[in-house]
C-alpha cells in the first residue's frame, strides 16, 4: 500500500538530459576508523568519499544512503581496512540497485618523525564481485647531489668523504595498482620502509649540534640523482609481498632543489606482470 502523504523523492526523477553519469556521491566525509595493523588496533583520521554510477532514468543520487553505507560499516569496531573499504561499497551497491560499481576512496595519514605520511586507498566494486584496488604512500626524506661533489673533489683535491655538495628535501609518492587482490594497511607500511631506507636520510624533528653534524656527514656521503632514488625504491618494492599483488607501480620522485629556482622530477613505472613473467623465467 503506498503512502500517499509521503514526501516526494526527487532523486527518482527522469531528468531533462537522459545521460549516464559515470560517477557521483559524495566527497569529504571526515571521521575517524579504528583498523587493525600489523596486528594491533591504530585509530587513524579519514575523508572518505563514495561514488556510484546513475542510469539515464534516474535524476540524483541518495546521498543519505551512500552516508548511511558509511557510517554503520566505520562504527562496527576495529576492523581490516580491505575489508571495511570493500563492506561500504557493496552496502552503497545494495541500496542503488540500478548502480553497476561502487567507488570508496579513503585518504588518512600517518604522523613520522614529525612529518606527515599520506595514505590514500581506493576500491571500486563491481555488482558481480569484482574488484579493482589502488594504493599511493607518500614521504619525505633527504638526498644530496653526487655531480656537484664530484666536481667539488675534482677542483679541490678533497678525500670523498670530506667532499660537500647540496642538500635538498625530496619527496617520494608510490603508487600501487592491484591485480584484483585487496590492498591493506600492512601493504602502505611494507611501502612506507622501503622509501624511508631508500633516502640519503631520514628527516629528523630535533638534533643537537653533534647529531646534526653526524646527519649531515651521511646524507652527503650518501649522495643521488631524484632518479637514482626513484630507481631505487621501484627496485625494492619489487621485493616486496605487495609485488605478488600489483598490476602497475608507480614510483615519482621530487626533489626540491637548495641552489636552483626550480624542482627535478623523475617517474619509474613497472609492469607487475611482466615483471613477475620475467622472474618465474629467470628462476628456471
Amino acid at each position: 500500500m503506498s503512502n500517499e502523504n509521503a514526501s516526494p523523492d526527487v532523486h527518482e526523477l527522469m531528468p531533462d538530459h537522459p545521460l549516464k553519469v559515470d560517477r557521483t556521491g559524495l566527497e569529504g566525509l571526515y571521521l575517524k576508523v579504528n583498523l587493525i595493523s600489523r596486528k594491533s588496533c591504530e585509530e587513524l583520521p579519514a575523508e572518505l568519499s563514495l561514488y556510484i554510477d546513475l542510469p539515464p532514468e534516474k535524476k540524483g543520487v541518495h546521498l543519505s544512503r551512500l552516508v548511511k553505507a558509511a557510517l554503520t560499516e566505520v562504527e562496527t569496531g576495529c576492523t581490516d581496512l580491505s575489508a571495511l573499504l570493500s563492506r561500504i561499497a557493496q552496502k552503497a551497491l545494495n541500496t542503488h540497485s540500478y548502480s553497476e560499481i561502487a567507488e570508496v576512496v579513503l585518504n588518512s595519514s600517518l604522523p613520522l618523525r614529525g612529518q606527515k605520511v599520506d595514505l590514500n586507498f581506493r576500491v571500486k566494486r563491481r555488482r558481480n564481485g569484482e574488484e579493482s584496488w589502488f594504493m599511493e604512500v607518500k614521504i619525505e626524506g633527504a638526498i644530496s647531489c653526487p655531480c656537484a661533489k664530484e666536481v667539488f673533489r675534482y677542483y679541490e683535491g678533497t678525500d670523498w668523504e670530506k667532499t660537500p655538495t647540496h642538500m635538498q628535501r625530496a619527496e617520494a609518492i608510490v603508487s600501487v595498482e592491484s591485480n584484483g587482490a585487496s590492498l591493506s594497511i600492512d601493504d602502505a607500511f611494507d611501502v612506507i620502509e622501503v622509501v624511508e631506507s631508500s633516502y640519503s636520510g631520514k628527516l629528523e624533528v630535533e638534533l643537537s649540534r653533534d647529531e646534526e653534524a653526524r646527519i649531515i656527514k651521511k646524507i652527503i656521503n650518501a649522495p643521488q640523482f631524484a632518479e637514482d632514488l626513484a630507481r631505487k625504491i621501484a627496485w625494492k618494492v619489487m621485493r616486496t609481498a605487495t609485488m605478488t599483488k600489483a598490476n602497475k607501480i608507480i614510483v615519482s620522485v621530487r626533489s626540491f632543489e637548495s641552489i636552483h629556482p626550480y624542482n627535478v622530477s623523475a617517474e619509474v613505472v613497472i609492469d607487475g606482470k611482466e615483471h613477475r613473467d620475467r622472474s618465474r623465467y629467470e628462476e628456471l
